[in-house]
């Protein structure tokens, strides 16, 4: 389910929309919080706040859910007019009615049809009236439901009907989070891996010149300055291709978060929490993940016979092996990248010991600049590959989290 909704997220036909003027923040935001929210910067803090109010796939569906309650809401306006008039039409005709049965008592024998089919009319219209009453007290609650706080079981709950729409869109909500969260933190993968593309071409850079200055001086040759020419040309390419990568990635996420005209820059994610993944309790967690996940409750549905009640706990107990399975995998997953984000971080502390060493060395002049520019690569490879575990690390728990959330698909 995640991956088709990223690929929708991508494609989405859907414009995205500018930030509306100051004099019209959206209710429930400070201007302070407006301001942060409408710079050039997608923060990860800010992702929830950005989807509730500029995301157009999630305002698309509260605008279709807030369009139908104002439907209902004049719908049942016109109502409050019409019903007392009808009411008070029908409460006329009845007292016409029994003015004509007393009339017809005095001068017609009791079993008269004319009589009896009085009586019927009468009958139908004292029901009529009973039910236009009733629905008239349906939609004046209705009606308060709209305008003020859902009543369940003639309880005040202190949510109104526009909060309830957001309640039943959370799942969209956390859908469209946990997906761009993902995508932020493959933005910061990307991000770590163009720093050592860009090292490596300013170091082919170096290694050209140095070579077609040894091939003035005959200690080079033309194939080696060819193929030096060729590594550049191949290490700028591929930097090329990954700044482009970069910028579909943030206009992916800035087009989904409401940016229009604009790519904003992407904030980095928060570091992995070291203590969540040692903490985590599987058997707990998939308790709830159970409680929380769409597919599960849905495997949980019966019809009340007793096949029905059997078909559902067999569907019930297949959809929970499957959540079991697939919440395993993701505890291993997550296990895994925390010991190898752990494993770089003391590699990088060792690297930068050595280039700490080479820069020494070559302040002294005891190391070329090619040699020492090597060394920076080599440390940059050791730092990117530190940044790409800590993102392996971020990502699995992200994982882990929202499918604790029951954003998880069994398929």
């Amino acid at each position: 389910m995640t991956v088709l909704l990223v690929s929708a997220l991508l494609s989405s036909p859907l414009t995205a929309f500018g930030a509306p003027p100051y004099d019209n923040i959206p209710e429930g935001l400070t201007e302070e919080r407006y301001e942060q929210l409408c710079d050039d910067t997608v923060e990860w803090d800010e992702i929830e706040d950005l989807i509730r109010y500029f995301s157009p796939t999630y305002s698309s569906l509260l605008e279709q859910a807030n369009s139908t309650l104002d439907d209902i809401q004049s719908s049942t306006a016109e109502d409050i007019i019409n019903y007392p008039d009808l009411i008070k039409q029908t409460e006329e005709g009845l007292e016409a009615a029994y003015g004509l049965l007393a009339q017809y008592e005095n001068t017609l024998p009791a079993d008269s049809s004319v009589i009896q089919n009085l009586k019927a009319n009468i009958a139908d219209a004292e029901l009529n009236k009973a039910q236009l009453i009733e629905g008239l007290e349906n939609i004046y609650k209705t009606n308060a439901q709209i305008e003020g706080r859902l009543y369940v079981s003639g309880t005040q709950t202190g949510v109104t009907s526009r909060d309830a729409i957001e309640i039943q869109l959370y799942p969209v909500m956390e859908q469209l989070r946990s997906v761009i969260e993902g995508l932020v933190i493959s933005y910061g993968q990307l991000s770590a891996s163009r720093d050592i593309y860009a090292q490596q071409a300013d170091l082919y850079r170096s290694v050209l010149t140095m070579q077609e200055s040894m091939l003035g001086l005959g200690l080079a040759t033309q194939a080696e300055v060819a193929q030096a020419r060729n590594d550049l040309n191949v290490a700028q390419s591929t930097l090329a291709q990954t700044d482009a990568s970069l910028n579909q990635l943030a206009e992916a996420i800035g087009l989904q978060l409401g940016y229009k005209d604009r790519i904003p820059q992407i904030g980095p994610a928060p570091d992995p929490d070291l203590s969540y993944v040692e903490n985590a309790d599987l058997a707990a967690d998939i308790v709830r993940a159970g409680g929380e996940n769409t597919e599960i409750r849905s495997a949980y549905k019966s019809d009340g016979t007793t096949a029905g009640t059997a078909l559902r706990d067999m569907t019930y107990n297949e959809a929970m092996g499957k959540l079991s399975s697939r919440m395993n995998e993701l505890y291993a997953d997550m296990k895994e990248k925390a010991v190898l984000y752990e494993a770089s971080q003391a590699t990088l502390k060792k690297a930068e010991l050595t280039l700490s060493g080479a820069q020494t060395r070559y302040e002294l002049g005891m190391l070329g600049a090619s040699e020492y520019k090597a060394q920076i690569l080599t440390y940059t490879s050791y730092m990117v590959s530190a940044q790409l575990a800590k993102s392996n690390l971020q990502q699995s728990i992200n994982n882990y989290r929202w499918a604790v959330e029951g954003v998880l698909s069994l398929g």
